[in-house]
């Protein structure tokens, strides 16, 4: 009888152990459907922002300036920034020092040195909002 109630006893534990495979094996497939839900959705937003986006050739990663070509641009230094720069088109090269973004805008502090201003990048007539998200990058 001892032999009976060991296997009896295995039987359940079995049947036990499989309840919680299932259980286990139906977890992993609901996770597995969600993370491809999740994927597709990302996916599909990332290419219709890809469409969407007009400014995508004034941002993004630059090649490396290897004195290929010489470009006619006049980089004006942060410490000569003064008033009489106001809504005139500059070109600065300067390090992002800090970036917040908020909504459709972004704040930049850009340093030079140890030269500092403060610049903002909205989305309008010439920035999308993909370039905003990626000024916060």
């Amino acid at each position: 009888m001892t032999k009976e109630k060991v296997n009896g006893a295995t039987e359940e534990e079995q049947q036990a152990q499989s309840k919680k495979a299932l259980k286990k094996q139906q977890k992993e497939a609901e996770k597995a459907a969600k993370k491809a839900e999740k994927q597709a959705k990302l996916a599909a937003e990332q290419q219709s922002a890809d469409e969407d986006d007009f400014a995508k050739d004034r941002y993004g990663l630059s090649a490396m300036v290897q004195s290929q070509q010489k470009l006619d641009r006049a980089l004006v230094r942060v410490q000569d920034l003064t008033a009489e720069k106001v809504d005139q088109l500059i070109w600065l090269r300067a390090r992002v020092h800090t970036s917040r973004a908020k909504g459709k805008q972004c704040f930049l502090v850009l340093r030079q040195q140890q030269f500092n201003v403060q610049a903002l990048v909205a989305v309008g007539d010439r920035a999308s909002k993909q370039m905003v998200k990626f000024a916060a990058k």
